[in-house]
């Protein structure tokens, strides 16, 4: 294993701009991540209609000065098709009375907010307990990018398999197996070290990175034995390695997307979104949540079990494949 190891590592001096290239997506992805989450979050654009040149009240003034709204002021209410088009998340209009009517097409639980809102403008704080806090934040933009370099760092194992050499191989007194697990421990390697020291630095600045550096460490580690078995596991069933890259590459962006790496994308307790559930990734950054949050729960414990699963099967497949393809070679 040791020996594919270092062989790999020579092919890759050889080739040093995939690490260059490596390397700066993964500290492009840690730096929009942590901008992302310490900017703070619009919560919604508002037309405060003011008919007649009315004088505002104290609370609509304040209103207007809060950071989580875009108040936009009026003199004629927007039309319906104003707030379909999301021009507008809710529509305030001062009434003759000097009451505040609220109007939107959202659902109650916004008014009420808008409504929160209206009451207490200066002190008004949204309820953040549902999003995701700088650590999730943080692998989920990293998952993807991870995930991507296993495909890119087993194209040794491709080109091994596109120029025959692999066959040698079989045919030499080294055990097979070693030859494969070697390739994964330089794949896994590849993938979690640069990324891990890339956080390392930044603690080491004093950028809130949500996680203590030994738990990133288990996590990255989690995350990269994933990459690893799947570009391992797609690698086993094609001759050509760019086959295998472009088709990886496809499908990582496209479930990384869907399982919400970088936003949610769906609702509890939908068709949708159980069936989300088969992807690992979308488990994994459940898990990270629920940790990071401190709301562990059994069903957590076993999103986390699955994607470790579901990597050794991944594994267990390209070898078998793989051993399979040239054991009388």
């Amino acid at each position: 294993m040791l020996a594919v190891f270092k062989n790999n590592c020579n092919r890759l001096w050889e080739e040093k701009m995939y690490l260059v290239i490596s390397l700066i997506l993964m500290i492009a992805a840690i730096s929009a991540a942590i901008l992302l989450t310490t900017r703070i979050e619009t919560k919604g654009n508002i037309a405060l209609v003011v008919p007649n040149q009315q004088v505002l009240s104290e609370h609509e003034s304040a209103l207007m000065a809060n950071p989580y709204f875009n108040v936009t002021v009026l003199d004629v209410a927007p039309t319906t098709s104003a707030l379909v088009q999301s021009r507008y998340d809710a529509v305030i209009t001062i009434t003759a009375d000097g009451t505040d009517a609220i109007t939107t097409i959202k659902n109650p639980a916004f008014k009420t907010m808008v409504e929160t809102a209206l009451a207490n403008p200066t002190g008004f704080v949204p309820d953040t307990s549902q999003a995701r806090q700088t650590g999730t934040n943080i692998l989920g933009f990293m998952m993807m990018f991870l995930l991507i370099q296993g495909v890119l760092y087993a194209r040794f194992f491709a080109e091994d398999k596109e120029k025959h050499l692999i066959r040698r191989i079989a045919m030499s007194p080294i055990p097979f197996i070693h030859y494969i697990l070697g390739q994964g421990m330089f794949i896994f390697f590849m993938i979690a070290v640069p990324s891990f020291l890339v956080l390392g630095a930044a603690a080491l600045i004093g950028i809130e990175i949500g996680f203590s550096l030994p738990l990133y460490a288990g996590l990255i580690g989690i995350l990269a034995l994933l990459s690893t078995a799947f570009a391992l596991f797609l690698n086993s069933f094609f001759d050509v390695a760019d086959t295998a890259n472009m088709l990886g590459s496809a499908i990582i962006i496209l479930t990384s997307i869907l399982a919400g790496s970088f936003y949610s994308l769906s609702k509890e307790a939908t068709l949708f979104d159980k069936l989300l559930h088969l992807l690992p990734q979308k488990d994994f950054i459940n898990f990270v949540n629920a940790l990071e949050k401190s709301d562990l729960s059994q069903s957590t414990y076993y999103q986390l079990v699955y994607v470790v699963v579901l990597s050794g099967v991944f594994l267990a497949i390209a070898i078998v494949n793989t051993r399979k393809d040239y054991r009388y070679s």
